[in-house]
Order: C-alpha cells, then structure tokens, then sequence
C-alpha cells in the first residue's frame, strides 16, 4: 500500500518512508496496515485490539502509545495535522486521500531512520523440568514480573509458546527487535540462556539450582540475575543506537543509569539531564514525566542535591502532570506518589500511592513508596510488611538498596534490631556504590551497641562519599542519629 510518501510493504513486514526503511516494532506496523486497510473510517478500539493484539487486555496507556508510535513512524509529531485522527471515547480514524494497492517504485537503499523500537523479550517454553516445577506457570511468573520493566514489550506465554522449534525468522517476525530466555532443566538445576533474538548472539547464560528450592524460590532465583541482564542490554543498544534521543529511549536511558551507576549524586545528575531531554521532546509522556519527579524530589530528600524550592515546586507540577496523563498505570502511580511524598506532599502522595496499590498489589515501586510512608506515619507493621513484599515482587530492582535502607529504618524503629540488622548489610551489598545504607547499617549497629560495626559502616560510607556532610547523614536517619555517628567517630 502507498499514500503520499509511505509505502507498507504486507510481504516484507516493512514501513518506508521517501524510500527509506523506517524501523518499527511488530505491533505498530500491524496497527499502521490495518488502520490504513480501513481508511476514511471510525476503527473502534475494541476492533482494533481484537485485530492487532489477537483479543488480549490492552491498556488505554499501552494503546496510546502504541499511536503516538504510529505517527511518529510516519513522521508525524504535530497531532492536530497527524493522518491518525482520535475520535474521543470512540476510537481512530485514518484519513487518507487515495490509499493505492501495493506497488514497486524504484527506491534508494533503505536506511534506517532515527526511530525508537521499543524492545522485545519473551520466555520461551521451558523443557525438561525437575519434578515439581511447572512449566506454563513458571513462564507465565517470570513474564508477568518482566513486564514491570518499564518501555518492554513482554509477549504473552500463549503466544511464546507457540515459537516452539520455531526458525530464527519465524521468532525475529513474532518478537520483533528484543530478547528471548530460553529454560532447560537438568539433574535439580535450569540452564537459563538470554539471547538477541535478531542475531541469535547469546547475552547471558546462568546455572541455577532449584534443589531445596520451591517454584517461588526458583522463580526469584531466575529473576535475581535475569532482570539486570536485560537492564544492562537495553542501555548498551541505546547508547549505540541512532534512535537513543527519541523520549522512551531517554527515560529508558535515565532510569538504566540509575540501575547500573547507583544511586549517587552524580548518576542523578545525569538522569534527570537524560528525563528533562525526554519531556521537552515529549511533554504527554508520562513515564518520563513522574521518573523526573522523583529524581528530583527525592534527590533533596536523601541530601544527593541541595535543597532548593523551586525545584521541590517543579518535582510536584511533574508529578501531578504525571498523574492527569496516566491516572491508571500503577508504575507511573508509584513513582509520582513516592516523589509527591519525598517533596513534603505527603498526604497527596500517600493517596496516589494507595491507588497505584489498588490498581496492582504486586507493584513494587508503589508497595515500596506507601511503605516508606507508613515509617513517618509510625503505622510499623504495615511498613515492614510493605517493604518486605515489594523486594521479594522485585528481588534485584535497582532501588533495592534505598528499600532495603527504609526496611531497615522501620525495623529499628519496631525494636527489632536484629532483623534491622541483617536488612541493612542486604542493602548495603545491593549497591556498592551509595552512601544510604552504609550510613542506615552504621545507625543500626550504634543503636544495637556494635561499635566495631557501626565504624566499619560509617568509614565505608565515607569511602563512597568522601565529602558526606552532616546534612546527607540527616536526610537519611534524622539529626539526633546523625549527630550520635558524629560524636561517636569524631567527624
């Protein structure tokens, strides 16, 4: 098909623009044809998710998105002028002139434009299992966590299932530009393998023993080391690839650098560089939009920036912006409540983050932030409860040394030292790069009366932070805490 200077290629599953070839993910290049087979006409969206997901749950937000891809695939970045026309609380409508069936014009050699593919990842069925594993349940639990990863297209397990000793094209036209896992079982163990599904190159590959273990046990084992993998993946194509500047590829880019840099002042410089890029390209995202927020808002919370006001009032205005474009993504929830909260809106943010939960009980960020929040409202249990899911939903998230630092905190406060205890040497081992939970181990142990320990924190926080003042310490545990390390070891 071509009309004006697009050609859809139904053969060759490729979009071209002037000639060139435009990369596009599989979902919206089915969404392009099938709306251009029915120009000139209302498309429902009912209609559209029946033809273009095969019938399966589509969110409002995953579907706008998937629009705002359409048109900038096409080049269009002004809505008003766009060939996709909204039809409020109806459905789209692409208005085309002449739509004329396919041809064969002499084209240049196709280069790829500059448009960002958001990536793929499927698990393939797993094969030979150990007795008391299930092999539809284990693929189903290890997508259904994958798909908290933000901007990752997860393929369904009835759809991944389907790829059984299927060819290496097949698989590349099912999942498009991303990533497969492929689970072997043998003799108590799974040999996960984590491969590029275009090139077939292998990323990663791990042994993991399930003796001993539950399906639940396996399944956090899997996860512990497959989602840093694929965090890891994602930001080195990014900074490679030709499309890093489109907004998705910047908040993927700032929330990767986060992950992999840890959270320190100089890694939430660069995020917040990386989000403020993202939402002057994009201001409806709001992914980016609520990441920007809580860089910002906890940035002053935890002592990483100086306190500012005016930047405390913008982290608000993100995070309520967030909220209008996205009020039922529980992932976007998470992170404006949290920053709402962290920006001294806490009754505001405490309500959003209720609702994230509402939305998905299992969300880690917003189980995470409400849980935080019950410590200042010295409800304990709920917090320690809160905490304590959202790092077994999402075992090696990168936040995991912030959560752990707060689970600590709430144990302490609780009075149960030696759980606080072991919480914090967890978090302290998630990140060797924050000063956090090296400062929230070195409370706990002079709190507990563990001198030697508490000075083996306190010096390794300095390690990381050579320049760590009284007020970074305070942001953390509080004054009273914060001036007990100081007289204690002089500093």
């Amino acid at each position: 098909m071509t009309f004006d200077d697009i050609e859809i290629d139904l053969e060759r599953y490729e979009l071209r623009k002037s000639g060139a070839a435009v990369a596009v993910e599989p979902k919206v290049f089915d969404l392009i044809r099938y709306l251009a087979q029915n120009a000139n006409r209302l498309v429902t969206k009912d209609e559209m998710i029946e033809a273009v997901w095969d019938g399966r749950i589509v969110s409002d937000a995953a579907l706008s998105s998937a629009i705002k891809s359409a048109r900038r695939a096409m080049g269009e970045t002004d809505v008003a002028t766009s060939r996709i026309k909204t039809v409020r609380g109806r459905g789209f409508r692409m208005e085309l002139p002449d739509a004329s069936p396919p041809s064969r014009p002499e084209r240049p050699e196709a280069v790829a434009a500059k448009v960002f593919v958001q990536p793929s990842f499927a698990v393939l069925p797993p094969r030979d299992l150990p007795d008391g594993l299930n092999g539809d349940r284990l693929q189903r639990r290890i997508s259904t966590a994958m798909a908290g990863v933000p901007f990752l297209t997860v393929i369904a397990p009835t759809v991944a299932r389907r790829l059984v000793d299927a060819s290496p094209e097949d698989m590349a036209r099912t999942i498009g530009r991303g990533y497969a896992l492929e689970v072997t079982g043998h003799e108590g163990a799974l040999d996960c393998v984590l491969f590029e599904v275009e090139t077939s190159a292998t990323l990663w590959s791990h042994t993991c023993a399930t003796d001993g273990l539950d399906e639940e046990g396996v399944v956090e084992q899997v996860l512990l080391r497959l989602e840093p993998q694929i965090v890891g993946a994602i930001h080195t194509a990014l900074t490679m690839s030709p499309a890093h500047s489109e907004p998705r590829a910047l908040t993927m880019q700032a929330l990767g650098t986060m992950s992999l840099k840890g959270w320190n002042t100089a890694a939430f410089r660069e995020a917040e560089t990386l989000l403020r890029e993202a939402v002057k390209a994009d201001p409806e995202l709001g992914y980016a939009r609520a990441a920007l927020s809580l860089v910002m808002a906890l940035g002053q919370r935890i002592g990483l920036v100086e306190p500012d006001e005016a930047r405390r009032q913008e982290a608000i205005a993100h995070a309520e912006k967030a909220i209008e474009l996205a009020p039922n993504t529980p992932n976007i929830l998470g992170l404006a409540g949290c920053a709402l909260v962290d920006a001294g809106q806490v009754l505001r943010g405490k309500a959003v983050l209720e609702r994230g939960v509402s939305l998905d009980p299992n969300n880690a960020q917003s189980l995470a932030a409400l849980g935080t929040a019950r410590i200042i409202d010295k409800r304990l249990d709920e917090a320690v409860e809160m905490l304590t899911r959202a790092i077994r939903i999402s075992p090696n998230d990168g936040r995991l040394a912030v959560w752990g630092s707060m689970l600590g905190i709430g144990c302490m406060a609780a009075g149960d030292l030696d759980r606080a205890m072991v919480e914090a040497e967890r978090a302290v081992a998630a990140d060797d790069r924050t000063h956090l939970s090296r400062v929230v181990l070195a409370a706990i142990a002079l709190t507990k009366g563990d001198e030697a320990a508490a000075r083996d924190a306190w010096g390794d926080a300095f390690r990381v932070t050579p320049d760590l003042t009284h007020h970074q310490v305070a942001a953390v545990i509080g004054d009273r805490l914060a001036n007990d390390l100081a007289t204690a070891f002089n500093t």
